[in-house]
């Protein structure tokens, strides 16, 4: 059943556009191996949440317990592990005596983590002794300021408290660490927005102020882009109006010539034309 923070967070990735509003997630891990379905849901409500952990909590698995409730959180804080390192460590499986793991990264409404408290009071004192509650660990913190850099300290001075308790107070390493928190109001929405907008301002302003235009220095090409400028029928003239009329006139002369050469191997004159005339008319004529 063990499942990675960030597989669990998967849908923290999702743009802010698209992410969940009025939700926050929901994180459980146990040394004893809880009975608990895991369908590796995203999103789920709180009544069913709550109704799942009572029930895997019913037979009191282990010895110590921590209820933690962190207000003023969404899945977007726990996405890359660094404002709860520890906890992040635990989710992922880094620790072997952690055997159950669950992680809703959207709950809808608000997990009752009174009415989980009250189920380990009434249920899993030992020997019937309510009064002595070492066993039982509460951890509540405040909602984390708005500004990311404060932000992140704070959720990591309470993820360092989580770590205490369970070094120095869970018995035998036998512990079930139940973490519920519950979305930010809109007045905390809002105030957080802001910082981010003035934060995104502070650092885009700096930037443009000393912004400059760098341009190199091509003086030294002039001389050979100008060398090197146009093709090479664009930079000489081959076919002057003189060569032009020459071929023009050399063309007719040259196939009167070819006429004539063919009129003159067309003609047929028999071997006797250029004999001598040796009859009777010869004399005559001498």
């Amino acid at each position: 059943m063990a499942k990675t923070l960030v597989g669990a967070l998967a849908l923290a990735a999702l743009p802010p556009a698209l992410a969940f509003r009025n939700t926050s997630p929901f994180f459980l891990f146990s040394t004893a191996e809880l009975l608990m379905p895991n369908n590796d849901a995203s999103i789920a409500e709180s009544s069913q949440v709550t109704a799942r952990v009572l029930n895997a909590l019913e037979h009191c698995p282990t010895h110590s317990y921590l209820v933690v409730e962190q207000p003023g959180v969404s899945s977007n804080d726990y996405a890359d592990g660094h404002a709860a390192p520890q906890l992040s460590r635990y989710m992922a499986g880094n620790h072997d005596q952690v055997r159950t793991t669950l992680a809703i990264p959207e709950i809808v409404g608000h997990v009752d983590a009174a009415a989980i408290t009250d189920f380990l009071r009434d249920n899993c004192a030992k020997d019937g002794n309510k009064a002595d509650e070492s066993w039982l660990r509460k951890l509540v913190a405040q909602p984390p300021a708005p500004s990311q850099a404060r932000r992140v300290q704070q959720l990591q001075s309470d993820d360092a408290r989580l770590e205490e308790f369970i070094t120095n107070d869970a018995k035998s390493q036998d512990y079930t660490v139940i973490y519920v928190t519950t979305p930010q109001t809109e007045s905390q929405a809002k105030e957080q927005l802001k910082q981010e907008q003035y934060t995104y301002e502070m650092e885009t302003s700096f930037p443009d102020a000393v912004q400059m235009e760098l341009k190199r220095d091509l003086s030294s090409h002039a001389k050979r882009d100008n060398a090197t400028e146009g093709g090479l029928f664009e930079k000489y003239q081959y076919f002057t109006p003189g060569i032009f009329m020459g071929l023009a006139a050399i063309i007719p002369l040259f196939l009167i010539l070819l006429v004539g050469i063919r009129a003159l191997t067309s003609l047929e004159v028999s071997y006797f034309a250029f004999s001598k005339e040796m009859g009777p008319h010869a004399q005559k004529k001498q």
